[in-house]
């Protein structure tokens, strides 16, 4: 890869290490107090200074000569980033859809790996004199070596891990939006979903890359062993990650404050039974949804309907479920739909529109409330009326 240094390509990752380096400063300088997701972001960003800078002094021929004359010892810190930017990942996102979350000593767990990647960093480098580090790094030898190698790979099969545990988390929490909330738009966690997905392409890349690597190393007569391919997936994952940090650090200032975060449920909490069959207490919430009506507060949540009837969340989720057989989402819109198709028939003088109804009941989306109504009742609001305009006539 020394055919491609000191040109565009190293321009392209000095600008990736100095736009996570200015947006991680920004970050710190402008959270709010106690703010652990961002404090998370920026320990990810942070890392993605390093990883490029780590390339550029690994990789680059006259730069790898002038920090050698410097130090040998500066050599390799910036490949902890890969063995950190995956936990950190997931944290970040764990903090950021997750209302009630917290770091747990727990959480420490994730630094065994890099730990370990120090450890073995030990008896391959850092206990080597300084002319044996010199020569291993001048010449690339460590660079190729199969310890090194299998270090690397498991670095970036941890961080893919990770990307793909930040998916399963997604899909999860996605869930759990219609457990506590009644107005959700279909593509309320799509954005997130994509993003995360380049992730999982990103970091899929760069693994892709060091089997190829490990394949040259166990037979150089592979096909794979080819430089124009290592060169390929070596250069290109400099734009990938480039792009795709490009993406996180935008959607963060417009699109991360304005995402619903639901509440993490523990292992005892999805498994414990409902005990929830107090019939004063569903009598209490069958007249908080009819008599007065509530779901039509368009800011319905969980937490509100909850805190109206006097239970706690868990317990009135339990109890929907039991009682309803549904969630929370499905629970309110069907009083909502109830309601709408009740002034859809009012054929009166005082006819409302139909965007008078689904305010009156409750949806804040034009768009919502169609597909929904026509998802449960097989036709749109429209086409309702019509019907029951023409039964009327027809009598």
């Amino acid at each position: 890869m020394d055919t491609v240094l000191f040109n565009f390509h190293d321009l392209t990752m000095a600008f990736t290490a100095f736009e996570c380096l200015l947006f991680s400063a920004l970050l710190l300088l402008t959270r709010k107090h106690g703010s652990i997701s961002t404090l998370l972001l920026t320990g990810f960003l942070i890392c993605h200074f390093l990883i490029p800078l780590h390339e550029l002094i690994f990789w680059g021929k006259q730069f790898r000569l002038w920090v050698l004359n410097i130090s040998p010892n500066l050599f390799f810190w910036g490949s902890y980033a890969y063995f950190l930017d995956g936990p950190l990942l997931y944290l970040f996102f764990r903090s950021t859809v997750y209302k009630n979350f917290k770091l747990k000593s727990s959480d420490a767990y994730h630094l065994i790996p890099v730990v370990l990647y120090f450890i073995g960093m030990i008896f391959i480098y850092y206990s080597k004199d300084s002319s044996t580090k010199y020569h291993l790094v001048e010449s690339q030898e460590i660079a190729y070596s199969a310890t090194y190698l299998c270090f690397e790979a498991a670095g970036r099969l941890l961080r893919l891990s990770y990307a793909l545990l930040c998916v399963y988390l997604v899909l999860g929490y996605t869930g759990q939006l219609k457990e506590e909330y009644a107005n959700l738009r279909p593509s309320e966690s799509l954005w997130l979903k994509i993003m995360l997905g380049s992730f999982v392409i990103l970091f899929g890349w760069d693994l892709v890359l060091l089997i190829i690597k490990l394949e040259e190393l166990l037979t150089a007569t592979s096909p794979l062993a080819d430089a124009d391919l290592l060169s390929f997936f070596g250069i290109g994952s400099y734009y990938l990650n480039l792009i795709v940090i490009t993406v996180l650090i935008f959607l963060r200032f417009t699109s991360f404050d304005n995402l619903v975060s639901v509440t993490e449920l523990g292992l005892l909490d999805a498994e414990e039974k409902p005990p929830v069959s107090d019939d004063a207490i569903i009598a209490k919430l069958q007249h908080v949804m009819v008599d007065e009506k509530f779901y039509a507060d368009p800011d319905i949540s969980l937490d509100s309907l909850a805190k109206k009837i006097d239970l706690p969340p868990k317990k009135l989720t339990m109890l929907i479920k039991r009682n309803h057989q549904t969630n929370f989402y499905e629970f309110v819109n069907a009083f909502r739909l109830e309601e709408a198709k009740r002034l859809l028939s009012d054929n009166g003088k005082n006819q409302k529109t139909i965007m008078d109804i689904y305010l009156e009941v409750g949806f804040n989306s034009k768009s919502v409330f169609n597909t929904y109504f026509k998802r449960v009742v097989g036709v749109t609001p429209s086409q309702f009326r019509e019907q029951v305009s023409s039964d009327v006539s027809s009598l």
